[in-house]
């Protein structure tokens, strides 16, 4: 009996850790992690936006100054003077992708009413990038909307760029 007893523990024991050893599959093992910092943007305007001198039409206008600098309108307005279109310089990274935002709700302030500059656009084309030695130079223009009998005067304001990674 003494016998059957031993051998019946010796079975419950091997049993068990015959039981315990199917848990023995499991494995560790090191995944990996990586992380790039992106440099910091440096970005400068170099030159400033300028319309030049506007002889606006009295039923207001849209002045528009292009990316090269040539100012057009839509209605009989006419630009004389040194018009510019706005340079920027930036910095970054080299060879890689950019996003160029420009700011909303923008205003040149003077003597008179408002007047709203908005329309922007860049000649950086369709995917800005810095080049191999992470620059991106690049013009822009805008559309300022001229309201009906604007009082004459000198107006300024300011607008924002943004320059992002993608």
């Amino acid at each position: 009996m003494k016998l059957n007893k031993l051998l019946l523990m010796g079975a419950m024991v091997g049993g068990s850790i015959v039981g315990y050893s199917q848990y023995a599959q499991a494995a560790t093992t090191a995944g990996t992690a990586n992380a790039v910092i992106r440099a910091v943007i440096a970005l400068t305007e170099s030159t400033a936006m300028d319309f030049g001198d506007i002889a606006a039409d009295v039923a207001g206008d849209i002045i528009t100054i292009s990316t090269v600098g040539v100012v057009s309108a839509t209605g009989t307005s006419i630009g004389t003077g040194s018009p510019a279109a706005g340079a920027w310089a930036a910095t970054g990274d080299a060879s890689t992708s950019v996003t160029i935002s420009f700011s909303a709700g923008d205003l040149l302030s003077g003597p008179g009413t408002d007047m709203a500059l908005g329309t922007f656009l860049h000649d950086a084309g369709g995917s800005p990038a810095f080049d191999v030695g992470g620059n991106l130079a690049f013009n822009v223009g805008a559309d300022l909307i001229v309201g009906a009998a604007q009082t004459a005067g000198t107006y300024s304001g300011a607008y924002s760029v943004t320059v992002d990674y993608q």
